[in-house]
């Protein structure tokens, strides 16, 4: 159905397909969808959800919405301490994005 993680996950493909294309508004759509379904899925402070949260944030940065951006940045580095610690790369990754949109 048009709910079922799998259609989230093609989603978050899609999402980054707009991405590389530089068409950030769709790609928001698409990665807001992925989330809605991957909340609903692993709930909110799940690591399978966090891939999303990264990537619209990325998107909102590109689209010049930095609080918007960092909002989205550390709920994922906020799940990425949580389940990997804090030396692991992908939560270094995290901060050093949400580091860039401090600045």
């Amino acid at each position: 159905g048009r709910d079922h993680p799998d259609v989230a996950g093609t989603l978050m493909n899609l999402g980054g397909a707009y991405i590389s294309l530089g068409d950030y508004a769709k790609s928001r759509d698409v990665l807001e969808r992925a989330l809605a379904i991957e909340e609903r899925t692993y709930g909110r402070d799940h690591i399978g959800i966090a891939p999303a949260l990264f990537n619209l944030g990325q998107v909102h940065e590109n689209l010049g919405e930095n609080a918007k951006a960092r909002e989205f940045i550390a709920r994922a580095l906020a799940i990425a301490e949580r389940t990997y610690g804090s030396d692991h790369p992908r939560t270094n990754m995290c901060r050093r994005r949400l580091a860039k949109l401090s600045s």
